[in-house]
């Protein structure tokens, strides 16, 4: 048998967890369907969530931007609340995961693309060339193993490349695997090892004397043990 008090608070629950906030309408012009329908509720469901702002004495409450139109229902309202940051998490992390793919990927296309760098004058592949190739073939994962070629604006030369590198890669697979070979309009910002080295004797070159070597030390320790003595 159930107490005045249990059943006062069953009533109670019962008329609050279908309710909307602020009253349940008999008729509702802007809903879907009849209150309390399954398309009612699934036109409610689409508010969202939040306090809405209103407009009293002259000043919106509150002053950030938030939704102006009809409040949520009760239900949909706990909803939010308990399991909220979803799904808006959910959308949140797939932003994220889409700009890192987009980083990735242009990585692996940057780290796979042939420069005319890596190229002789007669469009053929030179040496730092061919150990790129191997090291695409060799370390690159399959699902990003496309070899690129850095467009020249020029057709001829284009084509005289593509074909230089699959033949190059023929020669190291013996035939046996397909790498795509595709053009790539692109700009190097990197710079050949030879390069490099003719900027590091330069600099080593230009350094005023006196200059300390390698053995300066040594020397001056030598010098000063020999100045002690009898």
């Amino acid at each position: 048998m159930k107490t005045p008090h249990l059943s006062l608070l069953l009533t109670a629950m019962t008329a609050v967890c279908g309710c909307a906030t602020g009253g349940f309408p008999v008729v509702d012009p802007g809903g879907e369907g009849s209150p309390g329908s399954a398309e009612w509720w699934a036109h409610k469901a689409e508010q969202p969530p939040g306090v809405r702002q209103v407009c009293y004495k002259g000043k919106t409450w509150p002053v950030r931007p938030r939704p102006t139109g009809e409040r949520q229902q009760f239900t949909h309202t706990y909803h939010s609340a308990h399991y909220w940051p979803l799904p808006y998490i959910c959308q949140d992390r797939e932003y994220m995961r889409n700009i890192i793919g987009l980083q990735s990927s242009l990585g692996w296309q940057q780290e796979t693309t042939l420069y005319a760098r890596h190229f002789e004058s007669d469009h053929q592949m030179s040496v730092p060339g061919r150990l790129h190739v191997t090291d695409i073939l060799e370390v690159t994962p399959m699902s990003r193993r496309t070899v690129y070629v850095q467009a020249s604006y020029n057709p001829e030369v284009d084509n005289a490349r593509i074909a230089c590198v699959q033949q190059v890669i023929a020669e190291l697979t013996g035939g046996t695997e397909v790498v795509p070979v595709v053009l790539r309009k692109g700009r190097d910002y990197s710079r050949p090892a030879s390069e490099v080295k003719v900027i590091n004797d330069l600099y080593n070159g230009s350094v005023p004397s006196p200059r300390l070597g390698a053995g300066a030390g040594a020397g001056g320790s030598g010098g000063a043990s020999a100045a002690v003595g009898p």
